[in-house]
């Protein structure tokens, strides 16, 4: 019996993160290896740390782009000293310093009130349900119980306002959802993002949610 996290586990937010690519990397067009090496150390992180210490991932500089939703080259990391030094400490992490990958980053503190502005990011497993790889596993695991598959599901193109993760055999669809903070517990993935019925707004202050105040 594995020992690893599969479920939900709570996020401290007390501190962030922030992982940045070094411009020569955004130049190369090589930044989203370092969007995917820090990624797939936040999954390993939450996989294997305690379940109620999870780290949360958030894009405050997510865009819309021409078919789907583009990441920005910032991904802010939420979670507790504790947490986040242990992340940092991971061979995916200490890679991508060796390499001069991305800027240098201290653990911050937060500092947060109950009303501030903040975003969550929310796998919507119901654009995934549509996607060739998430047909192609419910098909695998069909075949493996010996049943048939049900009705069949038609691929069609990405949601256009959701943002399109590959995350090894997992292609994961995630929506920004600006909202008020509040002192609920923030509950996330081992992926680091929220469910559908009980999205955990982080603190952080989204691009949108920043052109929306300059827009009034």
């Amino acid at each position: 019996m594995s020992d690893l996290n599969a479920g939900r586990g709570r996020c401290q937010g007390s501190a962030y993160l922030l992982i940045r690519p070094v411009r020569a990397v955004i130049e190369l067009g090589a930044a989203s290896d370092v969007m995917a090496a820090a990624l797939r150390a936040v999954h390993h992180a939450n996989r294997h740390g305690p379940v109620e210490d999870f780290i949360a991932v958030a894009f405050p500089k997510m865009r819309a782009g021409r078919e789907a939703m583009l990441p920005g080259h910032d991904l802010e990391l939420i979670g507790s000293k504790a947490s986040l030094t242990t992340f940092s400490g991971l061979e995916g992490i200490l890679t991508l310093k060796r390499r001069g990958m991305i800027e240098e980053a201290e653990i911050g503190e937060v500092f947060v009130e109950t009303g501030m502005v903040g975003a969550a990011y929310i796998r919507d497993r119901a654009c995934e349900k549509h996607t060739p790889g998430w047909i192609r596993r419910s098909e695998a695991r069909a075949a493996r119980r010996g049943k048939s598959v049900g009705k069949p599901v038609k691929t069609r193109s990405h949601d256009s306002k959701t943002l399109v993760v590959n995350h090894g055999d997992a292609v994961l669809h995630i929506r920004e959802m600006v909202g008020q903070f509040t002192d609920d517990p923030l509950m996330v993935s081992t992926y680091g993002l929220s469910g559908v019925s009980r999205p955990a707004i982080l603190p952080v202050l989204p691009e949108s949610a920043r052109e929306a105040e300059n827009a009034v």
